[in-house]
């Protein structure tokens, strides 16, 4: 074994064992014609919204860092969502602002499953206990199995997806509330898809102390920028800036992200095309034989197969179409995750499985 080899294998055993148990995160990286894998606009922006972001990009001076505080963006984003400004930071993402959060309160964390798996992926990274509690067969909320489990474990942190990831259900405002009320914890309240169904727990905020919110610019057609909001009690957020990392938002996604959020009507009518896409593709799911989709509050459909849901993932994927395999053994048997893609798109999908359906019953 050469010198090299040897001092590799040595350091990697130096890696934390709750690190060294995990397994990343999976993004398929292979290029496909019709991508409907991850929860994405699938729209690009218009000519004139792309021009606006070249001007700003232009005179963005990238030889200097970035405002630390993204006090234009973080604006920008207010004005977008209806924010107040000053109970706000922002992150490389929702994913940044999650790993803050575990970072300042510790574990326990507790997740409600199946649910986004950057939760516990980041907290055992960070090397903080996960538990965990079971959605009901619908996939709702159990708020009284959630409390009796963040009392006996003692959680510090819950998170609690609105709309759920990948059931794409949003639980109920009731359920979410009890927990709020009833628990010693940070409850963050992750609001990914809040665009997809326009309720939110944001006006409570006073209300309850405990709730952090997240959102994120991802899913409204700016996933390339990486830009997070988290909104919280004045005490929280001073307590997440201790920890947050300095200039974390490039000087390329603050100018982009402000230059895109000026036009929005355009991502509005973006999304409302993308609501009453939902609906037709529930629609087209519903009335294929062997298939059961979820009502959705997202951008995306849960649907489960009567046959094998992994071999339609690669049947549609040998035709260049690809959707999230989520076939594995619990709540999410034979299930397949697509997310609402442009008309042409969903008529292409459409139209794949009617196939694949097609032939498995003259098979």
């Amino acid at each position: 074994m050469s010198p090299k080899s040897t001092t590799t294998k040595s350091i990697s055993r130096l890696v934390q064992p709750a690190v060294r148990k995990l397994t990343a995160y999976h993004i398929v990286e292979e290029p496909v014609r019709v991508k409907l894998d991850a929860m994405e606009n699938p729209f690009p922006l218009p000519p004139d919204v792309r021009r606006d972001v070249a001007e700003a990009i232009e005179r963005t001076l990238i030889n200097r860092y970035p405002d630390p505080s993204a006090k234009e963006l973080k604006k920008a984003i207010a004005d977008f969502w209806g924010l107040d400004a000053e109970r706000m930071i922002l992150g490389n993402g929702s994913d940044e602002l999650i790993q803050a959060v575990v970072l300042a309160f510790g574990g326990p964390v507790l997740i409600p499953v199946p649910t986004f798996a950057m939760y516990e992926i980041t907290s055992r990274a960070l090397s903080q206990a996960v538990a965990t509690v079971p959605l009901r067969k619908d996939f709702s909320l159990d708020a009284d199995l959630l409390i009796k489990k963040a009392k006996q474990v003692k959680a510090k942190v819950i998170f609690l997806a609105c709309p759920n990831n990948p059931t794409g259900n949003r639980f109920a405002d009731d359920a979410v509330r009890k927990v709020l009320e009833s628990v010693n914890a940070a409850v963050v309240i992750d609001e990914a898809y809040f665009d997809f169904s326009g309720k939110s727990f944001l006006p409570f905020l006073d209300r309850h102390p405990n709730m952090i919110v997240l959102r994120t610019l991802s899913k409204i057609g700016l996933a390339g920028l990486r830009v997070g909001m988290l909104a919280a009690a004045p005490e929280v957020i001073e307590e997440l800036n201790k920890i947050r990392l300095p200039y974390n938002i490039n000087v390329l996604s603050q100018a982009a992200g402000i230059a895109v959020l000026k036009h929005r009507e355009t991502l509005k009518a973006q999304i409302s095309l993308l609501i009453s896409e939902r609906g037709r593709l529930y629609n087209a799911l519903s009335r294929l034989q062997g298939i059961t989709p979820f009502p959705s509050e997202t951008n995306f459909i849960l649907f489960r197969t009567n046959g094998s849901a992994t071999r339609i993932f690669t049947m549609l994927k040998q035709q260049g179409i690809l959707i999230k395999n989520l076939d594995r053994p619990g709540p999410l048997r034979n299930c397949l995750r697509v997310t609402v893609g442009a008309p042409e798109e969903n008529n292409e999908f459409i139209g794949q499985m009617q196939g694949i359906l097609a032939t498995d019953s003259h098979g």
